[in-house]
């Protein structure tokens, strides 16, 4: 299952406005830009830089930050533009690691309903 298409980041102008304006949060394996936006709505992208390989490699990892995003979507706040962007750590990372890193930059950020402990 994927990621429902109303909830994926998609347009350039939200992007550009994630990083002007957008607070950051960050640790070995990803960094996590976060803005507020439309109560009752939230979207997320998932990027990955070439520097960190071929286009399979970058396929891959994506596939993996979004399948984690997916299992922690529940508990997710509304009203949030999100983008994860893939570091150089993620290539040593499991799924485990990435989702237990997602989550993490998400409680940082308050992002998470009740106490993120689910």
């Amino acid at each position: 299952m994927s990621l429902p298409r109303q909830e994926r980041l998609r347009e350039r102008g939200k992007f550009t406005l994630l990083f002007k304006k957008g607070k950051s949060l960050a640790d070995r394996n990803l960094v996590l830009y976060f803005y507020p936006w439309e109560p009752g709505h939230r979207e997320a992208g998932f990027s990955v830089g070439k520097k960190l390989g071929k286009a399979v490699i970058r396929n891959r990892i994506r596939r993996k930050m979004k399948e984690a995003y997916r299992n922690l979507l529940p508990n997710v706040k509304n009203g949030y533009l999100l983008l994860f962007i893939g570091r150089r750590g993620i290539l040593q990372a499991d799924f485990n690691e990435i989702q237990a890193s997602e989550k993490k930059l998400l409680q940082k950020a308050n992002l998470l309903k009740g106490d993120g402990k689910s």
